[in-house]
């Protein structure tokens, strides 16, 4: 077992990421949004020790090469593959979304 992994976003995270926190800063503060931010900081932190922890999605996508796994950050969660000695997040969506139609929209990684 590996000591820490590496946590790569991907762009369309960070994107996920500037969304959210504009949403939370628009309905409530910036103080909120700062708040929900570290929420999902924190629980994307745990996979650096862990990432086989997590929830394997077989419901979502099936037949991804490497398999994707998700943590959750009430009330978002976080969506991520493991490769090489990386722990690369692909997205962080709100709970309630059509996630396996978000998710199979996403460019495949080449290998």
């Amino acid at each position: 077992m590996k000591n820490s992994w590496r946590l790569i976003w991907s762009p369309a995270a960070k994107e996920d990421l500037s969304k959210i926190w504009s949403y939370f800063e628009h309905v409530a503060s910036p103080e909120i949004a700062d708040k929900v931010l570290h929420e999902i900081e924190y629980a994307s932190d745990r996979l650096k020790d862990d990432p086989l922890r997590w929830r394997l999605r077989m419901d979502i996508m099936p037949g991804l090469k490497g398999g994707l796994r998700s943590v959750l950050a009430h009330p978002y969660t976080v969506f991520y593959q493991l490769a090489d000695d990386d722990v690369r997040i692909v997205r962080v969506l709100h709970e309630r979304q059509n996630l396996p139609a978000i998710l199979s929209d996403r460019p495949k990684r080449r290998d």
